[in-house]
């Protein structure tokens, strides 16, 4: 019996051995992972990967929550954005950029109205976008081309006939003339979704009854309106497919 317990001991012994020469290995090995530097580019592709893979699965929650201050690049872009919090952007853009002087913001009900006067844009009778009217596009541009939310570009005119010689021969060809110009600008900033254009005249006219100076009045009808709405213009379904 004395025999077949020593024989059993001993045939054990190598399993310490061989446990002591993986530590000894395994050691050894981080020795010379600790004194190597990885190459630069190795390790930006391996940092990029995952950054792009956390992004994937958990990016979304990086927009929940409270914000310290209004930050485009932290929004999720896939959606339409909330009207309200899309004004603060373009509030927060107009305070940074004096082309933006002139223009105004105006919520109404499930939409965001930026109008743009006819001074800033363009001269009279004319539907080619002047210089700082140029800049004044490219700095919303750059905001709204981030979005997803519908967009309409809406012409306006006065109710005065139009000159005689003008090369239109209505408002409404002027007004439609002048939302494709701002809209071809958007287009150039790099808006790629679809734009509605309209041409309204002098239809909308009798919305500024209330201003009592009578040019004041015709001046703000002379407009450029950019209609961002609340929904990115997708169809939605009003009956279900499998409904008989």
């Amino acid at each position: 019996m004395g025999d077949i317990h020593e024989q059993e001991e001993s045939s054990q012994v190598w399993l310490i051995s061989f446990t002591d020469v993986m530590a000894l290995m395994l050691t050894f090995f981080v020795l010379l992972f600790s004194m190597t530097e990885p190459a630069k580019q190795d390790w930006s592709e391996v940092t990029s990967a995952l950054h792009s893979e956390f992004n994937k699965f958990y990016g979304s929650f990086q927009t929940l929550g409270p914000q310290d201050t209004i930050n485009i690049s932290r929004m999720n872009f896939n959606q339409a954005l909330n009207i309200d919090y899309l004004e603060s952007l373009l509030a927060s853009a107009n305070a940074q950029s004096r082309f933006l002087d002139n223009v105004t913001l105006n919520k109404m009900g499930d939409r965001l109205v930026i109008s743009l006067p006819r001074e800033l844009l363009f001269e009279p009778g004319q539907a080619s976008v002047k210089e700082d009217g140029t800049r004044a596009l490219y700095a919303l541009g750059g905001t709204l081309s981030r979005v997803r939310n519908q967009i309409e570009i809406v012409g306006h005119a006065d109710p005065r006939p139009v000159s005689e010689g003008n090369r239109y021969d209505s408002n409404w060809e002027l007004s439609l003339a002048r939302a494709a110009s701002v809209a071809g600008i958007l287009e150039t900033v790099g808006y790629d979704k679809d734009l509605i254009i309209r041409g309204s005249s002098s239809g909308r006219y009798e919305d500024l009854a209330d201003i009592g100076d009578e040019e004041r009045r015709l001046d703000l009808s002379r407009r450029v309106d950019i209609v961002v709405l609340s929904h990115d213009g997708r169809r939605q379904k009003i009956f279900d497919e499998t409904t008989p």
